[in-house]
């Protein structure tokens, strides 16, 4: 049975299915498309080469940054969405 025909086959089954067991192919089908997402996404991530300035940060290191990121935020010292968008262009 080729892809389409098994598309058109669930087609005329999802018409014929209660319920309760559409709710489970919908979470079936959501779970499915978020983990293929996910994967497409990591592995776009690990094509990213490492910066050779990029260290691992300790948990203190890391409080620390966050802690400036939060003040400068407070300070209202950040942009916005356009204004990022400018300045990646």
């Amino acid at each position: 049975m080729s892809t389409s025909q098994i598309r058109n086959a669930l087609h005329l089954k999802i018409e014929q299915i209660d319920e309760s067991f559409l709710r489970v192919m919908y979470a079936m089908t959501e779970t499915y498309l978020k983990e293929k997402a996910d994967a497409e996404l990591e592995q776009e991530v690990k094509s990213v080469p490492p910066n050779a300035s990029w260290k691992p940060l300790t948990e203190v290191e890391l409080m620390e940054r966050l802690a400036a990121s939060a003040s400068e935020y407070e300070k209202g010292n950040y942009l916005t969405m356009d204004e990022l968008e400018k300045e990646s262009e």
